[in-house]
């Protein structure tokens, strides 16, 4: 299965995020010549070249004259009413997203994510892939769809302390559990 890359310089394709695609033995074999310490290198400068484009293309558009008052307008339909207070909220907001942007921290997760997403892309199992998802379905699903009253009743009189007595806000709590634990195996095997 191929992925879709970033070339690297020398026409050596390297990531799954952006540029073209290529196979997953080629991925492997690239990352492994390539190290983790360049991949970091690379990630590091992808972020650093987002950063500088936000700055440069977003952020002299957000603080050009009148942008918070069309933008309070058309949020807000503030009109011709005074928006002072509200323009320095939308100001502040602006640069705390710069500065969340530029934080070290933010820095540090969007490499280790690109990084490990890269890694973890190139050493993706199809076949251990398809196994979980025939475990939820065929297994996962099927118990709790057998067992659903028999859960339902257990979980119910689990939360009875903590609904206060009230059976009603017990079973509504444990029934509402269980479909967000479904929904959360479905969601799960379609991620896959």
């Amino acid at each position: 299965m191929g992925l879709t890359a970033i070339e690297c310089p020398d026409g050596v394709c390297h990531s799954h995020h952006g540029g073209h695609a290529v196979e997953r033995k080629t991925m492997q074999e690239n990352l492994q010549s390539h190290g983790r310490e360049w991949c970091e290198r690379l990630a590091e400068r992808i972020y650093e070249m987002s950063v500088d484009t936000y700055s440069q293309n977003v952020m002299p558009s957000l603080h050009a004259s009148g942008w918070q008052r069309r933008h309070l307008d058309w949020e807000f339909k503030f009109s011709n009413k005074s928006s002072e207070p509200d323009e320095a909220l939308v100001e502040g907001i602006i640069n705390a997203t710069e500065s969340f942007l530029r934080s070290s921290e933010v820095h540090r997760l969007f490499i280790q994510e690109l990084v490990q997403g890269t890694f973890a892309e190139a050493k993706d199992d199809k076949l251990r892939s398809t196994a979980v998802r025939k475990l939820i379905e065929n297994e996962l699903m099927t118990s709790l769809e057998g067992r659903k009253e028999e859960i339902l009743q257990r979980l119910s009189a689990e939360l009875l302390d903590e609904a206060h007595g009230d059976g009603e806000l017990a079973q509504a709590a444990a029934s509402e559990g269980l479909h967000e634990v479904e929904r959360l195996l479905v969601n799960h095997t379609e991620a896959i």
